[in-house]
């Protein structure tokens, strides 16, 4: 939607069109419940379900190795954030394109960032209430 909004007068007559049909949230929930996403298993060990399943002395090894990586990827979350805002805001599209259930779905897989403080849904508030 971002990149599409960006695009201004020089977007194809497909992206503005999925623009006005897809860039809302109303659509987007709308659209989810209607897909049939097949999953498909490539081997029987499946994937594991989070990776905090692992041993603490794992874990811990983790977080060593990827400190850094966290820190530059919760910064590029709060300038996704903020960008989104900017796009839902009245300069922008002017309506919700970020939906609390995608927030959502997103929470567990991202509380470890952060020491464990790591909320993307609050990372959103905040950037809207900026946006302000």
């Amino acid at each position: 939607c971002m990149l599409y909004y960006r695009l201004g007068d020089k977007a194809p007559p497909t992206a503005i069109s999925y623009l006005d049909k897809s860039c809302h949230c109303e659509k987007q929930h709308e659209e989810h419940k209607m897909s049939k996403t097949v999953y498909v298993q490539h081997h029987n060990m499946g994937k594991r379900s989070n990776l905090r399943d692992l041993p603490a002395a794992t874990l811990s090894k983790v977080a060593t190795l990827t400190s850094t990586d966290s820190f530059i990827y919760v910064n590029a979350l709060k300038n996704f954030m903020e960008e989104m805002a900017w796009l839902e805001s009245d300069d922008g599209l002017g309506r919700r394109v970020v939906c609390d259930n995608v927030l959502k779905k997103w929470e567990s897989e991202l509380a470890y960032l952060d020491g464990g403080r790591f909320n993307v849904t609050q990372l959103y508030h905040d950037a809207v209430v900026e946006q302000k």
